[in-house]
């Protein structure tokens, strides 16, 4: 015979107020087993999956609207349910460990000179974005090529985020103030290209960046210039690759 509670006693036992028992049921989230002619709720045990599950979700940050066809998706016992939860607890700590290496990296680096919030912002969500990075890298670059990069800034991924972002901020600082063909600003330009060099290798083929289509895999490819600044900087890039060509 099966036991049902009433919404008070499925409550005491699960720990969810009565409020967010109803709420969920107005939402289809998790509907009574049954529903006396009165209109009293009743549940059994096996509703405690799919509230478990709800309880998990809105914990990682997921909204109601992101929870229901998770919901759907996710049928089976409470090990399976146990087994879903951990994933999910997985994937939110690989994030949380991002978040703290993108603002270990921030610290760091402010600490060798004054950064703008551009240039902050393109480190934090170029580090956090880079797994889907390297998924993209995969699209375009032999797989030797991507897992030596992966396996470079995994050793120097600090020293090179470092070593780009100053880069970055002298170059936008100079950009307003100097002209096209001035020393420091292409000493920067040669750093940055250096930089990518080393990550890629001497037998790259880099003519074969030029057909890559950035723009196509944004929001998480950023940039930390604006568009007259990326003007700019490409021109200052010709006279980079004119000088190193002659």
């Amino acid at each position: 015979m099966k036991k049902y509670y009433s919404i008070g006693e499925f409550s005491k036992l699960t720990g969810a107020t009565q409020r967010a028992l109803r709420y969920y049921d107005e939402k289809n989230l998790l509907k009574p087993s049954r529903v006396s002619e009165t209109g009293r709720r009743y549940y059994e045990d096996k509703d405690m999956i799919p509230l478990q599950q709800i309880i998990s979700l809105k914990y990682l940050g997921f909204t109601l609207e992101d929870i229901e066809p998770l919901l759907k998706d996710e049928k089976g016992n409470l090990q399976d349910s146990l087994k879903f939860q951990k994933k999910l607890m997985i994937q939110k700590q690989e994030h949380l460990n991002q978040v703290i290496k993108a603002l270990d990296h921030a610290i760091e680096i402010t600490e060798e000179g004054e950064m703008s919030s551009p240039v902050l912002h393109f480190l934090i969500h170029s580090i956090l974005n880079e797994r889907e990075h390297f998924d993209w890298m995969r699209d375009y670059f032999p797989n030797q090529i991507v897992d030596h990069v992966m396996e470079v800034y995994e050793e120097n991924g600090l020293e090179i985020n470092k070593r780009s972002t100053m880069a970055i901020q002298k170059i936008k600082n100079l950009i307003h103030t100097c002209e096209l063909d001035d020393p420091e600003l292409q000493a920067n330009i040669h750093e940055l290209v250096t930089i990518v060099f080393d990550l890629l290798g001497k037998d790259f083929d880099y003519e074969k960046l030029e057909s890559i289509p950035v723009e196509d895999y944004l929001p998480f490819f950023t940039s930390p210039f604006t568009e007259q600044e990326e003007r700019y900087l490409q021109k200052a890039m010709e006279i980079y690759l004119e000088q190193r060509m002659n």
